[in-house]
């Protein structure tokens, strides 16, 4: 059954409260968080992240995902130099926590700048990548949780994994049951991809999925088509989030929130 959240980068901290309970009130189930939309990284406390957890389940919500997990971290690199490296791991050491104590499963890997492959030969970036990736993953598992990759376009910064077809071989390369492969349709559209095909194609090792819209825009007008991959996912039998991508619209952006559910509930949940 796919389940629906949203992300809470479409609203402001002020707003938490209010947002939890439009989401609950407008049937979505849970919550992918940007954890420093709760708080910078050195002030994510077991406590603070256990009253953000606690605030999810008095609304009836899940923490579906993690997301901008690499935000605020540009010396932690996956292609770069060994001290690269060695700070994303020991940042995916702190993701492992977060996730353990949000009841996190997925965090999605995107962060075009922090994978960024310049002048490695395409090859080589991706034998890199599968090494280094299975190590992240052991370190992920830890606090149960999977890294999602996302294929990111040229036009949002990225210079590897640009298709999902890129993706679904570097996931298949890694070969390990923490990484596996993540979709968003406005990503896998601004390459020149189908998203449908993306998704049959992804579809055994797919573990999550965004609805967005460039830019991360609002869903009052999409440019996107979203009703053929809600067709898709449901035909090739996913079972997963569905999570709502977007910033945050005019004033507290919760109009904007209201509508976005409402389409996913059309084109993606089709309840």
């Amino acid at each position: 059954m796919i389940r629906l959240g949203v992300s809470n980068l479409a609203w402001p901290s002020e707003a938490e409260d209010r947002a939890l309970a439009l989401l609950a009130e407008k049937g979505a189930q849970g919550v992918e968080v940007a954890p420093t939309r709760i708080a910078p990284w050195d002030e994510l406390t077991p406590q603070r992240l256990g009253g953000f957890r606690n605030g999810c389940r008095a609304a009836g919500l899940e923490i579906s995902s993690l997301q901008a997990v690499f935000f605020g971290r540009p010396e932690a690199t996956l292609l770069a130099d060994e001290a690269g490296f060695a700070a994303m791991r020991a940042h995916t050491e702190i993701l492992a926590g977060i996730a353990d104590a949000l009841g996190a499963k997925i965090a999605v890997f995107g962060a075009p700048r922090s994978r960024l492959r310049g002048a490695l030969a395409e090859g080589d970036a991706m034998r890199l990548a599968a090494d280094r990736l299975r190590i992240l993953g052991d370190i992920a598992a830890e606090g149960g949780l999977s890294f999602g990759m996302e294929p990111v376009p040229p036009v949002y910064g990225a210079d590897f994994l640009n298709h999902a077809a890129d993706m679904i071989a570097l996931v298949a390369l890694t070969d390990h049951p923490n990484i596996r492969a993540h979709l968003d349709t406005a990503c896998v559209s601004l390459a020149g991809d189908d998203p449908s095909d993306a998704i049959r194609a992804a579809i055994p090792s797919l573990a999550h999925y965004h609805m967005a819209e460039p830019e991360l825009g609002p869903f009052a007008a999409p440019t996107l088509d979203h009703d053929t991959p809600g067709r898709t996912l449901h035909a090739v039998g996913y079972d997963g989030w569905v999570v709502i991508e977007m910033k945050q619209g005019d004033g507290d952006g919760l109009d904007q929130v209201a509508t976005a559910i409402d389409y996913a509930r059309t084109h993606y949940i089709r309840v």
